[in-house]
């Protein structure tokens, strides 16, 4: 492993560690009335990335989560109810266009639509529910700690 490579895998497990402490810290507060575990009770799956059709939740927003070969590599969230909802937020990983995969993580999901299982927790439709999906998704990453995610805003 080079210097490079190194620094790229501390600088992961650093953020990684920190959304872990901040899962630990928070577990037990409540968003929308429930904690990070019993959103979790509410998470759908929905079907592979580029497969399926997003459109009942044009609507609604929240945080998705993606699994290859059956392992959490990624929690993302959908934060505009009137822009789209999960739909567009999912869709801008297949489409072709390239505004979904600015960030490796975004080339990651792009690059295995075919193979990533989806599910989604659904906060809610309006900005509260966004709010509530800001809030959770630190959470779901220090809970996972997902290999895809190297950023995010923590609480």
């Amino acid at each position: 492993m080079g210097l490079f490579d190194s620094f790229v895998g501390a600088v992961k497990k650093g953020i990684a560690e920190k959304c872990e402490d901040v899962y630990k810290a928070n577990r037990d507060r409540r968003f929308g009335g429930k904690t990070c575990d019993e959103w979790l009770y509410e998470e759908k799956r929905v079907g592979i990335l580029e497969d399926s059709d997003f459109s009942a939740y044009s609507d609604f927003v929240g945080c998705y989560i993606a699994r290859l070969r059956g392992r959490i590599v990624y929690v993302g969230r959908a934060m505009e109810a009137n822009n789209g909802g999960f739909r567009k937020r999912l869709n801008d990983y297949t489409r072709f266009s390239d505004s979904g995969r600015k960030h490796m993580s975004g080339r990651l999901m792009h690059e295995h639509s075919k193979e990533l299982e989806i599910s989604i927790i659904i906060t809610g439709s309006d900005d509260e529910g966004a709010d509530i999906a800001k809030k959770l998704e630190p959470l779901l990453i220090g809970k996972f700690r997902p290999e895809w995610n190297k950023q995010t805003n923590v609480l």
